[in-house]
């Protein structure tokens, strides 16, 4: 009986393709399938990128792409539907004794689509291995390139996506000496007012395309007021800097 392949998480950071792991490395050049999650919104482009920055650290030629799709919905059914069906392809390249690596901007156990597979793969193909590779995450690149500590001590952190209440905010703002906001594009104006009421704003610092030839590093981020923010923003307030 043939053995089943494993499934791989392989985490490529946040855009620098130098911040890739060996281990990371090494799995892509044995896999014999490159799982790359796509995103239906074009204008967000982000799953694919990881495709790229994984093809500036190894050689992917000749390696089966298994594209698969994820909505940009809220709508419940419709993930259900989509993850089902790529988990049924994942597991399909398993049963034939194919081992795949699923590619992932950050880390894979971090607001990552692969966490969501795992167990939907494992109901259909459940004798699979399953391995995740870690990978750096934007925010862990972003206070390096930075040169912030995200904690010292007992400091207290939390890191929360954007699309959190700004009144929430505002209360893990009192609450933690560190938070860290992602993708912070479509509302940066309502937390920028949040954290000059708090009187916050000059502990703050954005973070852009970290890792990118475009990465951008902003102290003053009353500046950006009214600007268009790229997708892939984050803000990391520290109390103290």
């Amino acid at each position: 009986m043939k053995a089943f392949g494993t499934f791989y998480g392989v985490g490529v950071g946040p855009g620098d393709p130098e911040l890739l792991t060996l281990k990371a490395i090494n799995v892509l050049k044995g896999a014999q399938v490159i799982a790359v999650p796509r995103s239906s919104d074009s204008s967000s482009d982000g799953l694919s990128q990881a495709l790229r920055i994984a093809e500036k650290a190894v050689d992917l030629k000749g390696k089966e792409m298994m594209e698969l799709l994820f909505p940009m919905t809220k709508d419940r059914e419709s993930l259900k539907s989509a993850r089902k069906e790529a988990a049924a392809k994942v597991a399909g390249a398993l049963k034939a004794g194919k081992s795949v690596a699923f590619i992932t901007l950050g880390d894979p156990m971090l607001y990552s689509t692969f966490s969501y597979l795992v167990p939907l793969v494992r109901e259909v193909a459940p004798e699979a291995p399953v391995k995740v590779v870690p990978g750096i995450t934007s925010y862990g690149a972003a206070v390096s390139a930075a040169v912030v500590p995200l904690a010292e001590s007992d400091e207290k952190v939390i890191i929360i996506p954007a699309a959190y209440d700004i009144d929430e905010v505002k209360g893990l703002l009192k609450s933690f000496d560190t938070v860290v906001l992602m993708k912070v594009n479509r509302i940066f104006d309502s937390l920028l007012d949040a954290l000059v009421s708090m009187g916050l704003d000059g502990s703050a610092i954005l973070v852009s395309r970290v890792g990118w030839p475009e990465e951008k590093i902003v102290t003053d981020i009353k500046s950006l007021r009214g600007g268009k923010l790229d997708y892939f923003s984050t803000v990391i307030v520290k109390k103290g800097i």
